[in-house]
């Protein structure tokens, strides 16, 4: 395989890429975004690149903060982030490809590109569900977490399939709900490399990233592998200073795993405006001058923009890869991302032919307020509605905080009851419930420990996590897990 890799540059010289790059906006506007990303500019410590493309056309683009904390690299527009979720509408375009070619229909059953995948009593899967997250494939993420296998592990694409295709029920009916699942994309990039004869990496390398010029782009599938320009990502110690979030090991692709930098997705935006004269896709090779569009795909945005449809008639908010909204009247098509310390935001307003990309390598970052506070800036002329008040601080992570349930006391013959080992086949794990002075307490195969709180009748849980209770006489024989992205897993009582 071929790998197209981006220029080296010396780490001496790292300081002098973090100067600006030329800008096409007025310097009042570059200075409005400097103070927007002011507390992550600085030497000692991470922080985020920006990029605003216009009109298919990188206009301003700037780093702010450090990319390699061991030897104080500098982020510029030109440094290597992993990309995390932000990655699935290259995924998605693969998959459009891939159709549009001739290797695929959206409407097929996906087993007919992986026959190992169950024949659920639930409906066929077929790949247009995963696309719009509507298949309910359990998501692989969330079972690894259940099971309490650590990220850090290798997972090979072999063992991940084993795990999807394991499980014995889907989340609901295939196109009946909308729910985010990593499964989904994973599947797609199966999916294309079983019907194309091509690995995603592979496959995206030929058909996306060479004719866009994107040569400091990848999908991430060789966890060995040296990358030129890439930053790793950090979490603030508790006592001051920084430690490494960075999972050498995880190189799936699909839903995540695709590297790349703020000046390469600007050549991603152009794209969407079908510009075979912008200067972002200058030098781009591989393509069919006599093409409607660099992709091959004329109505290459429309199919990009296509929306789920459920079963019942509704139309969702997720497209291929992307969602599809308005934001003060303008529309606004987006995807963030996150996994280790990267944080990470692409969007574009397609009718004013306005894009951010907002990249950061610290865990504590908001990209979606840092977006939203540079689009406010570049498109504040053109907005019809007014900018909602005291919005959040644009450095801060978004808030996520555990809820603080009144402490409640179980009575001993249902703790009795409950208390016991109970397993699952389909996560390959054994959790532990202990009675202890009035509480029930889940010890997680993971290491932690955490209380349970009573929900209803044989029911407990703690934040977004149910365990339903099937009891029999005076004692459970097993126990319903509701997770979020991961519904009914059956555990069956060991002891």
């Amino acid at each position: 395989m071929k790998t197209v890799l981006p220029r080296i540059v010396p780490a001496a010289l790292a300081i002098a890429f973090a100067a600006p790059a030329a800008s096409q906006l007025a310097p009042e506007t570059r200075q409005r975004i400097d103070a927007v990303f002011a507390e992550f500019n600085r030497t000692d410590g991470p922080g985020c690149a920006v990029g605003v493309s216009l009109g298919g056309r990188l206009a301003h683009a700037q780093g702010y903060g450090i990319g390699q904390m061991d030897h104080r690299i500098a982020l510029t527009p030109r440094s290597v982030f992993y990309l995390a979720s932000v990655s699935k509408q290259f995924a998605a375009a693969a998959i459009l490809i891939a159709e549009h070619e001739g290797h695929l229909s959206l409407d097929d059953d996906i087993r007919r590109h992986i026959p190992e995948f169950p024949a659920y009593d639930q409906g066929a899967v077929a790949i247009r569900h995963l696309v719009h997250h509507t298949s309910g494939v359990r998501d692989y993420l969330s079972l690894l977490n259940l099971a309490g296998t650590p990220f850090e592990n290798i997972l090979t694409d072999e063992a991940m399939l084993d795990l999807v295709t394991r499980q014995r029920e889907l989340n609901f009916v295939p196109g009946s709900e909308h729910l985010y699942s990593n499964s989904g994309y994973v599947l797609m990039a199966e999916i294309v490399r079983r019907a194309t004869g091509k690995s995603l990496r592979e496959f995206a390398e030929e058909k996306i990233f060479q004719p866009l010029g994107m040569t400091s782009t990848h999908f991430h599938d060789d966890r060995a592998e040296i990358v030129p320009g890439r930053v790793f990502s950090y979490h603030p110690r508790p006592d001051g200073g920084w430690r490494t979030d960075y999972l050498i090991n995880f190189d799936k692709v699909g839903d995540g795993g695709l590297y790349s930098t703020v000046e390469d997705l600007a050549r991603w935006d152009a794209a969407f405006y079908g510009d075979l004269n912008s200067s972002a896709n200058a030098g781009a090779g591989g393509r069919n001058a006599a093409s409607d569009h660099p992709l091959g795909i004329p109505d290459f945005a429309e199919r990009m923009y296509e929306r789920g449809v459920l079963t019942g008639g509704d139309t969702i908010a997720y497209a291929r890869g992307l969602s599809v909204g308005t934001r003060r009247g303008l529309r606004r098509v987006s995807h963030g991302g996150g996994l280790m310390a990267f944080r990470t935001m692409i969007a574009r307003y397609p009718e004013e032919r306005t894009a951010v990309i907002t990249l950061c390598n610290v865990g504590t970052a908001n990209p979606g307020a840092l977006s939203m506070a540079v689009e406010d800036i570049v498109l504040e002329d053109a907005f019809p509605e007014e900018a909602a008040e005291n919005p959040a601080s644009p450095g801060a992570a978004m808030a996520n905080p555990d809820s603080e349930a009144a402490e409640a006391t179980v009575p001993a013959e249902v703790a009795a009851a409950l208390a016991g080992a109970y397993h699952s086949a389909e996560i390959g794990a054994t959790w532990r419930i202990e009675a202890v002075e009035g509480r029930l307490v889940l010890h997680h195969p993971g290491g932690q420990s955490q209380d349970l709180e009573p929900r209803d009748e044989n029911v407990f849980g703690w934040g977004g996590i149910e365990l339903a209770f099937v009891v029999e006489g005076t004692r459970a024989t097993a126990f319903v897990l509701a997770a979020g992205r991961v519904r009914n897993i059956r555990f069956e009582r060991e002891y």
